[in-house]
């Protein structure tokens, strides 16, 4: 690597290549198949790897709700558990910005969770 490389902005990138923001409608019904394929949003985060003992769903809660993006590898195994190629999964990547609490909002909406939003 070269001296004057800027290592914050290397760094930073790859971060970002190892998390992914899917659009919040697609984000959404994704999620809420895996969680009717394996039965509940516990045994979909055990599927995809979570091992915590009390609430192994709660990292893929915070991911439905937008409030953080997917890691490269747990979308990676929902992509197996779905049998849902990663690539057509991938074409929905956007940015940060794109994943607002009213686009997750009328996405939930659209799918019958309304359940999941915080009060």
């Amino acid at each position: 690597m070269p001296e004057n490389v800027d290592l914050k902005q290397y760094c930073q990138r790859t971060i970002d290549n190892d998390r992914v923001w899917l659009s919040s409608t697609f984000r959404v019904k994704l999620i809420k198949e895996g969680i009717e394929k394996a039965g509940s949003i516990n045994q979909l985060g055990r599927a995809l790897g979570y091992r915590s003992r009390v609430h192994p769903g709660w990292s893929i809660r915070q991911i439905l709700l937008g409030k953080q993006p997917f890691p490269i590898e747990r979308l990676k195994a929902l992509s197996e558990f779905m049998d849902y190629p990663l690539e057509d999964i991938m074409r929905h990547r956007t940015q940060h910005g794109a994943v607002t609490l009213d686009s997750t909002r009328r996405a939930l909406d659209a799918c019958g969770m309304l359940y999941f939003i915080p009060r």
